[in-house]
């Protein structure tokens, strides 16, 4: 068992911290990956937790510390309130083991600081103290947080009541993240999109930066599925979503809009700029080999690409709205084409092919 002094990286007098242990685990990288969804699986009742212990008094702090230690858990500590925050924001633990009768201000005042803060308001927060009334039990659930325990107390129940609030928690992050993804593709789905364009639109709205918004749409998938089959019109659309997803730049943002269209959000991202990284998923496209029973599945795509560079006179449906009506327009000239919303000529236009596919 190693223990790590956060006085070789922290100044403990600025900070108010005592120190921080770990244990050398190999199970705890994996743990800390989301997983599958299991409820019989033995990983899941062992998870090991960053654990942010809050108690004023040296010796309660030493033998909670000790008994979280023994089961496993990786532990930092905090005197009160502002010291809690402080470490919260530090060490991003994934659990809070709190003293109901903190100094200055009260371990409720903790709770409703934390479940108030969107980056912190899943944490789940457990508070014990030695007597609690009914009003201040009732405030805590009220509040938020996981549970209240009264003391006395043994080691085992305060690390049972622990890895209970820890289990649960992975177990909502994994369906968090599973309600954000599209499950055959692995990419964001229409509901993260329709959050994510707005922040993305505010953004470049405040740093006066052009926002561009492509919508792809794979050409004639329907044939493709009903002469190939569901399970070869599923892997067609894996593997378009893997290229897009290539193709883009970090900076980018990419959903399944729903059946066979995909949309990119790029910010910072002027028109000429969209355009190419279009033509390089549209060219990405048809260059796939999607064989199925010996024989190669043609796909192509055609795109539609609208940026705007003034975003404060219209909204982000309207960037979207543009987007859409390039696409139409790329569909109705023949397909497997790029398009563009013209905004000096307030129509769409078909963007020139070339050879330069580099966004």
């Amino acid at each position: 068992m190693s223990y790590l002094n956060l006085d070789e990286s922290l100044d403990r007098s600025s900070l108010g911290i005592d120190h921080s242990a770990s244990i050398d685990d190999p199970g705890i990288a994996e743990s800390r990956e989301i997983q599958e969804i299991d409820p019989d699986r033995p990983a899941l009742t062992e998870i090991p937790g960053r654990v942010l212990l809050v108690e004023p008094a040296v010796g309660d702090r030493w033998w909670l510390r000790n008994e979280l230690l023994a089961g496993r858990m990786e532990v930092f500590e905090a005197t009160d309130l502002i010291t809690a925050q402080r470490a919260v924001a530090m060490f991003q633990p994934n659990l809070i083991l709190a003293q109901l009768r903190l100094p200055t201000y009260s371990g409720l005042e903790l709770v409703r600081r934390l479940k108030r803060d969107s980056t912190t308001q899943s944490i789940p927060v457990l508070l014990y103290t030695d007597l609690a009334t009914a009003e201040e039990r009732i405030q805590a659930l009220e509040l938020g947080a996981s549970d209240l325990i009264s003391r006395p107390f043994v080691g085992a129940e305060v690390l049972a009541r622990l890895r209970a609030a820890l289990r649960i928690r992975h177990l909502l992050t994994i369906l968090e993240q599973r309600a954000h993804l599209d499950s055959l593709t692995g990419l964001a789905n229409r509901g993260v999109l329709d959050d994510r364009l707005p922040r993305e639109w505010e953004a470049c709205r405040r740093r006066r930066t052009a926002l561009a918004v492509m919508i792809a749409d794979l050409d004639h998938f329907k044939a493709v599925n009903d002469r190939y089959g569901h399970a070869a019109g599923d892997t067609v659309l894996r593997q378009s979503a893997a290229t897009l997803a290539r193709v883009i730049r970090t900076s980018d943002f990419v959903a399944r809009y729903g059946g066979e269209e995909f949309v990119v959000v790029a910010p910072d991202c002027g028109l000429s700029a969209a355009v190419r990284l279009a033509e390089r998923f549209r060219t990405a496209i048809a260059q796939l080999r999607n064989d199925e029973h010996g024989d190669t599945i043609p796909v192509t795509t055609s795109v539609g690409v609208a940026a705007f560079a003034d975003l404060t006179r219209t909204g982000p449906a309207e960037l979207l709205r543009r987007a859409d009506e390039a696409l139409y327009r790329a569909k109705e000239a023949g397909r497997n084409a790029t398009w563009f919303w013209e905004q000096t000529q307030n129509s769409p236009a078909p963007a020139a092919r070339n050879s330069d596919t580099t966004p």
